[in-house]
């Protein structure tokens, strides 16, 4: 199991939450959904590049009014939450397709039953 995250110097809660599994059956590698190359090699440092399962649950979001917020912070939002998913399934679906094998599981957040 790899889990991923953007900014690796924040790992120490997982690695406490992953116990004597960690280095075991869990791997935790630096993966920014904004950064192709990121995506990129981190896919390529997955031996075979076999995702079997990708979980993804990356996403950000803004509170207040929409007035209150500026183009550049929405941007950020739909680049994280929306692009970022687009980015991370042109890199691992055609190997997915490839082996006629793979699950995708996004994981959206209650934010978007409000407004």
């Amino acid at each position: 199991v790899y889990a991923t995250m953007r900014n690796l110097s924040k790992k120490e809660p997982l690695e406490e939450a992953a116990g004597h599994r960690l280095g075991k059956t869990l791997e935790i590698k630096q993966l920014d959904v904004c950064d192709e190359q990121s995506i990129k090699t981190c896919v390529n440092s997955i031996p075979d590049r076999r995702i079997d399962v990708l979980g993804n649950n990356a996403g950000m979001g803004l509170i207040g009014p929409i007035e209150c917020q500026t183009i550049d912070e929405m941007k950020t939002v739909m680049d994280t939450n929306f692009f970022g998913l687009v980015r991370l399934l042109k890199e691992i679906l055609p190997d997915m397709k490839r082996r006629k094998s793979g699950h995708i599981v996004i994981i959206s957040s209650v934010m978007g039953i409000q407004g």
